[in-house]
């Protein structure tokens, strides 16, 4: 890792820890997509039902969108404050860039799988959803900035006793 790319003190959060970028909450949004159409159900009592019948016909496909945005959540909440949380998540973070890419790639066979029982009908939504979803596998292969996100050393928060 080189990390004289990375010298500016904008790149690091106040606990010395390297900042994710915007690119890192915007894939995480995009695959907890799920996940926030749930609880916006969840909110919505009354009309929480027909919100996911209309955007989740198939439960399925609800709960495998649920599974795949759940690595992505779970990385997003480590993000903000990976100083206090134990030894033991520094070995996942460390997983991170490849733990999204898993989960992109299950996004991807997922979206086409979709398409092969629309027997390869065009709409946008789905031909966005599959442009967005290539799109970010890409920048997570190719990106530095991702690469030292995930590299970059952890300082931990020390315990006055």
């Amino acid at each position: 890792m080189n990390t004289l790319l990375y010298q500016s003190p904008d790149y690091y959060d106040k606990h010395g820890n390297a900042k994710p970028n915007l690119m890192f909450w915007l894939t995480g949004l995009f695959l907890a997509r799920s996940w926030i159409v749930f609880v916006i159900a969840g909110v919505s009592r009354e009309q929480g039902k027909d919100l996911l019948s209309l955007i989740y016909p198939s439960h399925d496909a609800l709960y495998v969108g649920l599974a795949l945005g759940f690595p992505a959540v779970a990385l997003m909440l480590m993000a903000g404050s990976l100083h206090r949380f134990p030894a033991f998540f520094q070995r996942i973070w460390r997983l991170g860039k490849y733990i999204l890419l898993a989960a992109l790639s299950g996004d991807l066979i997922l979206q086409v799988n979709h398409l092969m029982v629309q027997r390869w009908e065009f709409h946008w939504s789905g031909a966005l959803l599959l442009l967005m979803a290539i799109w970010l596998a890409l920048y997570l292969l190719r990106s530095r900035r991702i690469r030292f996100l995930f590299e970059a050393p952890i300082t931990r928060e020390e315990k006055n006793e």
